[in-house]
This record gives C-alpha cells, structure tokens and sequence, in this order.
C-alpha cells in the first residue's frame, strides 16, 4: 500500500513540473514603460483645512510612468464645485506636474471631491484616483472684547468675542491660554444652547493631571440681557473638577 501510494506522488510532482515548465516557457515581462506608458496621482494630504482667507485652491501632483513622449492626460472629478482641468497637456520628457485646482465652498462647510486619472490615461502601477476632504473656516466676525469669568479659577478677564459670519456660532480665542479657542453655537434667538458644547482643550495643564479640557454640562445657557452663563465641566484624563456656570458679558 505504502509502495502505490509513493509511486502516485512522484507521478503527480513529475506532472506538476512539467506544467510549471510549460509556463514559464509562455511568460514575457514587459517593462513598466513599454506595458504601461499612464499616469497617476499623489498628494501630501488628502484631508486639508482652510482658513477663511486662504485662497481656494487644491494642489495635487500628476505624474506619468512613460514620460518620453508628448501627452494630454485626462482627468475626471465628483464634484462641480471643484474646477478640475478635462486634461493636463504633458511635453515631451515632462515627467510630472503639480496640478492647482480652484474650487468654491462656503465658510464653515466640508466637501469631498474624488479626482481621477482618466481610464484611457491611467497606470496600474500608482494610484489612479483620491478622495480630498476639504474644510473650510467660517468667516469669523469681531464683535468687539467683553468679559469672560471662568469659575474653575475664580477669575475675570477681557475677551475677544468673534461670531461666524451668517451664523449663531460664537468663538472666543485664546481664552483660558495662548492657542485655544471656545466655541459654543447658540439658537437663532441667541437664548439657548443649539447644542451641547463640545469638549474643547483649554490650554492649561495641571501640574498634576495634564491637560484641562472643558465641555457643556447638561443645563442649558442662562441669559441676563447682555450677560450669558455657560454651563461648562472643567475635566482632565483622570476625572472631573465638577459643573458650574462661567460667564460671558458680550461687548455692547
């Protein structure tokens, strides 16, 4: 039995051998650039933040496998806010190009757009589309400085109160510490919350606990006329300093 058995496993490697023969036999390689003369597209990020007055434009590089001829390589996009090119015109010897794209949100606003090689103009050997999410900053207006008293530390100071353009949402930079801003939205009546604060670094690190972040109790806003007090929760990694109100007078 064991004789069959070692007499039919060399019948079957003989076979296999020869099948593996067979094909290498068939296999040619082609060189990238001879197989595959398309183009591709390469970015340093795909997830970009624009500031308000940053000028509205996406750069991506298009870069080809075969840049030994002259070409048109063409391109398709997602989104109609994005004016992406129908094609980039390549010399001769050009290798790649650095492609702006000028495009139109609103502040305040997120887009995603997919640009793509074309299939007629694109290479298996890169990447041939990416997807770009794009935020762009509210228009943020002065409101002038009010005064801010914050009751973890028991203490007031003068404020710069911006408000996003065309919106109830409020931002207050580098209130507690250089860098870090609040921001709470509030109704379109200005007399509540339109939702809860969301937890935001302060700036300021305990020497014990790290960083403090602060974030919207329950309780929503109260307002005396020109005065509102936020219901804020002073928190570290640890646990919570607990709930109070802080205050904020808006500048007349």
């Amino acid at each position: 039995m064991k004789k069959i058995f070692k007499y039919a496993y060399i019948a079957l490697a003989g076979m296999m051998a020869i099948s593996l023969t067979s094909c290498t036999d068939k296999y040619e390689y082609d060189g990238v650039g001879e197989a595959d003369p398309g183009a591709f597209i390469s970015a340093a990020a795909t997830e970009i933040k624009y500031a308000a007055e940053d000028a509205q434009i996406l750069k991506f590089t298009l870069q080809r496998t075969n840049p030994e001829t002259a070409e048109d390589v063409a391109l398709t996009c997602s989104n109609s806010k994005f004016q992406v090119p129908a094609s980039v015109s390549f010399a001769a010897g050009e290798a790649k190009k650095e492609v702006s794209v000028p495009f139109s949100i609103l502040g305040g606003t997120t887009e995603e757009v997919t640009i793509a090689v074309a299939p007629q103009s694109a290479t298996v050997y890169g990447v041939g589309e990416m997807t770009f999410t794009i935020t762009r900053d509210f228009v943020w207006e002065y409101l002038g400085d009010g005064v801010y008293t914050c009751w973890l530390f028991g203490e007031s100071w003068p404020q710069p109160v911006y408000r996003g353009e065309g919106t109830h949402l409020y931002k207050l930079p580098d209130c507690i510490a250089e860098g870090y801003d609040i921001e709470f939205e509030l109704t379109d009546d200005d007399q509540h919350l339109a939702k809860a604060i969301a937890k935001q670094e302060t700036g300021y690190v305990h020497p014990s606990y790290g960083m403090v972040s602060v974030e919207g109790a329950a309780d929503d806003i109260k307002r005396e006329d020109n005065v509102i007090y936020l219901p804020m929760k002073y928190t570290v990694s640890a646990g919570s300093f607990g709930a109070k109100y802080d205050s904020l007078e808006l500048p007349e």
